[in-house]
Parts: structure tokens; C-alpha cells; sequence
């Protein structure tokens, strides 16, 4: 009962450069769906305080257009231009809609199947315009997976632009460009590749060993070197026994993020893992062991829902995490600021595109 005063005011806390680096390290998410959230309110004090960079929304944090207004606001009070992220695929993994002033972006397949790369641009950037308009800066997507009908996280909810790692590619460089073009950054998902698991990585680890292919990393090697390159690319909790025989999910393996994306594809942009409480990691272990993991592995910004278990001094207890696994050998202070260091660069740059004052959202045609 007394972590939540504790860490509204922030008690018995080291402040240094390891610290603010950690800080760079972390986009969290929140309860609630309004400005009175108590958790919510809690984050965007902390992030004004310089203990957390970036902050994401999920589908329980969606209200009417004015609680949601009123919750970024509180993000985008502090000077120091938070990550603001959300899901805005297109399809099912839409959070906004338009009661919220966004446009429907049709899936992915549908994408593909009725619109050229051209006219899916221009989609993609009326999309990015309504989603930077409400104060986001950060779309969790395009999907890069290869398409499999059966796959439940993928192709189910028709998520991937198709097999052909050229088409793939046509369209996910078009949804990159396009949110660019408003000031949004975009993750790109999720490698190694989802497509071909029998399983969804929402409820446990994704195996993909026995069909997965170099192939599907084709997508993600030609968009780092297209003319849009994404500003982050995404792990996936997803089990390749090839290249990770110890069974570790890709989020968490080093020959995969460092030694794969990192070195061999030779990706120098920001890593962010899908989020480590998501059931896949969460029932494997502990919030702490998945943070370090993650880090020793080579990602450089991880992601943390923070809803079940709900952790008011999460940003203090991962500077205390980072502390002792230095101190362990686990990791490496200098790893830990080239990573927030490649974070920094991506929020210097929406520094410089931010307009002085939130943008007035769009009118609610239902309000």
C-alpha cells in the first residue's frame, strides 16, 4: 500500500547517467482509460521526471475521444517528447477508430489484394496524419510476417501482405513512408518472423522451427536498406531451435537480436522486444530475469504492459535490476548507453517535429 506515495514522490532514488539511461530503456504501459487513471497519472510523472522514455497504449486504455485526448495530454506535458506508441496496423489490430477521428485502415491482405503500393501510401499517410494529430509518435507495425491462413496471431486476422518477400516488402515500405510523412516512427514485426507458427506468442512461445526459412528475413533485410528504413524493428516471443537451441525465445536470445538482426543483417537502428508480460515470457519467468535477458540479448528498448502485476516503482526497480547485472557481469554499462543513446537519437528527432502545443484532434462526428 505504500509503493504507490513512494513512488509518486519519487523516494530514494540515485540519479546519474546510468540511471537516465535506463530510463531511455523503457516503454511502459498503464491501467485506466482517462486522465483520472491513477496509473496513468503516476507514468506521465515519472516520464516528466525523466524516469521513463516512452509510454503505450493498449485496447484498455482507449476511451471516448475526450478521455484520450485528455490521458496524451498528460504525456505530452513533459519537455522531454516521450515515445507515445499504439497498434495502428490496420484490420482487427486497430485501437482507433472513427469516434477517435481515425479513418479504418483495411488488414494487411486486404491491403495487398486491392490497393497498389502507390494508393497504399496514401492511405497509410491520412493514417499517420490522424494518429500524430491525437499525439502519437510511434505505430507498432507494418507486419513483415509471411501469410499462413492458418496462423493464428497472423494470418487468421489477415495481418501480412502475402508470401512473396517482394510484394511484403512494396507494402511495408509504403506504410513506413507513409506515417514518416506525418512524423510517426514505425517498428517494424516481427523478426525472425511469426508467419509460420501454429501458435500465438499473446499466450505462450511461438514455436517456428520447423517451418521457418531464411527467406522470411528477406522482407526485413531490404526494407533496412530501402529508402524508408523503419526507426525500430520488433522481436517476436517466437522459438527457432536452429539458431537459439536453447530454447530461449527470440526476444531473449542473443545469437538471434545480436547476432542475427544486429551483426549479420547488419540492422543499426532501435531493437524493441514485444512486450516481456505478455504470457509467453511472463510464464516462463520473472519480470526481472526477462528485463535482463532482454537487454543482455542486444534489444535496446523493452517493452513492459505493466498491468497484471501492476508495478508502481517499475522505473526504479529496473535502474536497481541494470545496477546488479553490471555489477554481476551479466551486462555492460557501455552496451546500456549505446542503447539509450540509439533511443535518444529517435526522440531528439521528434523533438525537432513537434509542434509547440498538442495538435487539436480532429472533431468526434458522434459527439
Amino acid at each position: 500500500m505504500f509503493t504507490y506515495p513512494l513512488a509518486w514522490f519519487g523516494l530514494f532514488q540515485t540519479r546519474d547517467d546510468l540511471a537516465a539511461a535506463v530510463a531511455e530503456l523503457l516503454i511502459v504501459g498503464f491501467y485506466g482509460a482517462n486522465s483520472r487513471s491513477l496509473s496513468g497519472r503516476l507514468l506521465a510523472r515519472q516520464v516528466r521526471r525523466g524516469e521513463v522514455g516512452g509510454v503505450f497504449f493498449v485496447r484498455h486504455n482507449i476511451g471516448t475521444l475526450k478521455e484520450l485526448t485528455g490521458l496524451i495530454a498528460l504525456f505530452r506535458a513533459a519537455d522531454n517528447q516521450p515515445l507515445i506508441a499504439i497498434d495502428h496496423e490496420g484490420g482487427v489490430v486497430q485501437r482507433l477508430t472513427p469516434v477517435h477521428g481515425a479513418s479504418r485502415v483495411p488488414a494487411a491482405r486486404t491491403v495487398a489484394a486491392t490497393l497498389s503500393p502507390r494508393q497504399a501510401h496514401q492511405a497509410y499517410a491520412r493514417a499517420g496524419r490522424e494518429i500524430a494529430a491525437l499525439g502519437f509518435n510511434l505505430n507498432l507495425g507494418p507486419v513483415l510476417d509471411f501469410d499462413d491462413p492458418a496462423n493464428p496471431a497472423i494470418g487468421r486476422p489477415k495481418r501480412s501482405y502475402g508470401t512473396d518477400p517482394g510484394q511484403i516488402l512494396a507494402y511495408a515500405e509504403a506504410f513506413v513512408a507513409g506515417f514518416a510523412s506525418a512524423g510517426v516512427f514505425c517498428a517494424a514485426k516481427h523478426f525472425p518472423g511469426h508467419g509460420h507458427s501454429a501458435a500465438d506468442s499473446h499466450y505462450g512461445v511461438a514455436d517456428i522451427s520447423a517451418r521457418w526459412s531464411v527467406v522470411e528475413m528477406e522482407p526485413f533485410a531490404r526494407l533496412f536498406v530501402s529508402s524508408h528504413p523503419p526507426g525500430m524493428v520488433m522481436m517476436g516471443h517466437l522459438r527457432l531451435d536452429a539458431l537459439a537451441p536453447d530454447g530461449r525465445a527470440a526476444t531473449l536470445s542473443a545469437p538471434i537480436v545480436t547476432g542475427l538482426l544486429r551483426e549479420k543483417l547488419g540492422y543499426s537502428g532501435v531493437i524493441v522486444t514485444d512486450d516481456i508480460d505478455m504470457d509467453a515470457i511472463s510464464h516462463l519467468m520473472r519480470r526481472k530475469q526477462a528485463f535482463v535477458q532482454a537487454l543482455a540479448a542486444g534489444n535496446d528498448l523493452i517493452m513492459i504492459k505493466n498491468l497484471f502485476g501492476y508495478d508502481p516503482l517499475l522505473p526504479q526497480k529496473a535502474v536497481g535490476w541494470v545496477r546488479e547485472a553490471i555489477a554481476d557481469g551479466v551486462l555492460n554499462e557501455a552496451r546500456i548507453i549505446a542503447a539509450a543513446e540509439r533511443v535518444r537519437a529517435i526522440r531528439r528527432q521528434l523533438r525537432r517535429n513537434a509542434p509547440d502545443k498538442p495538435k487539436t484532434p480532429p472533431p468526434c462526428p458522434h459527439c
